[in-house]
């Protein structure tokens, strides 16, 4: 039973006051319009902040990478029923998707495309981890402070997609889906085929302390994979003459020396001093401590992902982009380290955007067999890749596609981005 009061509220029958459909709502309870448009967790915050940043890198063309003449070429040419891909072995999902983008919406439109591209992965990363409850904010801030992530979100180039894939498959995994699983990881090999160690390290990490009887799912998942990563190569086969000299490479085998050093030089622009001296401090004090392989299947993922990830760098030493599933993978072991830790990574890897130090001048660019000691401190990964797109934009529209001049315009403004691992 309630009884109406003065003030129109009713009243119960213990005398608490109940609010009526016409009650104003204190507005100072009420959610403000920030609220209601913004996700309100913090994980979701910080990638809408990393999506935001990035925004203006729409007016400053594709990107800084040496692939971009050839891949708007290889997705045009795909179109034009004469496919020629842009490198051995092909990407042919990303090829088709910066051709369509490029078509519509321009250079913009492609930078657009990478930075939803990884908006996606942040989500998925935040949605893999809480399904081992632990809390995403510090890996996501982690991989978001990293300079190396900015640049490949607002760049044409498909390292971002295919790491996405992973994620999304590892994702669709945990939830017990085989379809989706392997649709997202035969993509992924698809656009990159050295990820094909990230879905294998997915699976060994799934693999771990099933029983038999539990086996068969992953085997689904595999045959899936496998399928569909084979259909994105079929033009591939089809544009070699029905062959496979497609699955080659065109890094020269060298000395094992030189490859040794041209991994550390790359890793060392890519971490920066700071962070690798975090990482080489924490694998050596905490790591035993802060990580669970038997019980994580997350760490296991990361672990072996890390391990495949810098050991293909170390047999193809080309562009340090290509060591990006390396900081998701640190940033997961991370996620159990101490609070203090986690704020010296995140500050190192974010000083590495404003300030570098290269340690060598090779002695030929971007084909280096030796190179003499010259250390140099230099403006950051964000800071030089922002000049050299600026610089880039000066020289006009980017030329037509398919054409010796886009080619040289892409060697070009790659070439400013080397110094940041290259002494002059």
């Amino acid at each position: 039973m309630s009884l109406a009061r003065s003030d129109g509220s009713l009243a119960g029958a213990d005398g608490s006051t109940t609010a009526t459909a016409g009650t104003l709502v204190d507005p100072s309870r009420r959610p403000s319009l920030t609220n209601r448009l913004l996700p309100t967790d913090q994980p979701s915050r910080i990638v809408l902040a990393a999506f935001v940043a990035g925004l203006p890198a729409t007016l400053l063309g594709y990107g800084t990478d040496i692939d971009i003449a050839n891949v708007l070429r290889a997705g045009e040419s795909f179109f034009d029923g004469d496919y020629e891909l842009s490198r051995p072995p092909g990407n042919l999902p990303y090829e088709v998707t910066a051709h369509v983008l490029d078509l519509g919406l321009g250079p913009g439109g492609v930078v657009l495309g990478s930075l939803v591209t990884a908006a996606l992965a942040l989500l998925a990363l935040a949605s893999l981890m809480r399904s081992e409850s632990i809390d995403p904010t510090a890996t996501v801030a982690l991989v978001v402070a990293s300079p190396w992530w900015w640049l490949a979100s607002t760049s044409l180039g498909d390292y971002l997609m295919a790491l996405a894939l992973v994620l999304a498959g590892a994702r669709a995994r945990t939830r017990d889906s085989i379809w989706i699983a392997g649709l997202c990881f035969g993509l992924a090999i698809g656009v990159r085929a050295s990820t094909v160690g990230l879905v294998a390290a997915w699976l060994l990490a799934d693999l771990w302390g099933r029983r038999r009887d539990e086996v068969s799912p992953l085997i689904a998942t595999g045959v899936v994979t496998v399928l569909v990563g084979a259909a994105c190569f079929v033009p591939v086969w089809l544009a070699s003459g029905r062959s496979l000299d497609f699955v080659t490479t065109e890094t020269q085998v060298t000395n094992l020396t030189t490859l040794i050093g041209r991994w550390g030089v790359k890793n060392l622009a890519f971490w920066g001093p700071v962070a690798a001296g975090v990482l080489l401090w924490w694998l050596a004090l905490r790591a035993r401590v802060d990580l669970r392989w038997t019980s994580s299947r997350l760490v296991r993922f990361a672990a072996l992902g890390f391990v495949w990830t810098e050991l293909v760098y170390l047999r193809f030493p080309w562009k340090p982009l290509h060591l990006l599933p390396a900081v998701v993978f640190a940033a997961i072991l991370f996620a159990r380290a101490p609070r203090r830790a986690q704020w010296g990574l995140g500050f190192a890897l974010a000083l590495n955007a404003v300030i570098t130090l290269t340690v060598a001048t090779p002695d030929v660019p971007h084909r280096a067999t030796s190179g003499e000691l010259d250390l140099e401190v230099r403006p950051g990964v964000v800071l030089t890749d922002i000049g050299c797109r600026l610089d880039d934009r000066d020289l006009g529209d980017w030329p037509a596609t398919g054409t010796t001049e886009a080619y040289d315009r892409a060697v070009g403004v790659f070439d400013c981005q080397a110094q940041l691992w290259r002494s002059d």
